[in-house]
């Protein structure tokens, strides 16, 4: 498809909003099929993350028009792709899409990307990956929470029946009398004739 000078520059500058809105990874990519790429758009959907194959240029506008410092020079080198997500909560159900179809997909390289206009290396993405998402995370604190306040309702109900039987709680130390500081012996008052 040919573009003129005048729609690469203003998709250049609807693609810098985007990337100064959005987080946003970045991908180089040989031998990718069209029906490969249309698979990973339909896994993206649901967290709401949008996979575009851009122009270099426009991306490298793109990126300048939002501020943005990528740490790799070579974000745009090469065909470039690139993943908005709307909800940057889902970064790392995003990660896991990306690095799945990295595994499937070899000519695909995840180069890095943007998160609340920090720049992320391809390793941090690949660590985000294997982090649980945001709902897997809340689930195994609450989980933990409840076990906690399970054993600390168990310890005090254990004292509680200890205490109706009339017995002293055998966990319960006696603390030692505190001791107290010797106060500073009053000095004398001078003779008064």
């Amino acid at each position: 498809m040919k573009i003129n000078k005048t729609d690469k520059k203003e998709l250049a500058e609807a693609l810098g909003r985007e990337f100064s809105a959005k987080d946003t990874f970045f991908a180089t990519f040989k031998g990718m099929k069209f029906k490969d790429a249309n698979g990973l758009r339909d896994n993206l959907r649901p967290a709401k993350a949008k996979f575009k194959v851009m122009r270099n240029t426009i991306v490298s506008h793109a990126i300048t028009n939002a501020a943005l410092k990528p740490g790799d020079d070579t974000v745009v080198c090469g065909p470039t792709a690139v993943v908005t997500m709307e909800d940057s909560n889902e970064i790392t159900r995003v990660a896991k899409e990306l690095m799945a179809f990295a595994k499937a997909n070899p000519g695909v390289v995840w180069k890095g990307g943007f998160s609340s206009k920090k720049w992320l290396t391809a390793e941090d993405v690949l660590k985000l990956s294997r982090i649980g998402s945001r709902d897997e995370l809340l689930s195994q604190l609450a989980g933990t929470l409840y076990s906690s306040i399970a054993q600390i309702r168990y310890v005090l109900d254990a004292l509680k029946e200890q205490k109706e039987k009339g017995a002293a709680p055998a966990a319960v130390a006696e603390a030692p009398a505190p001791v107290a500081e010797a106060a500073p012996a009053p000095t004398p008052a001078p003779d008064q004739k």
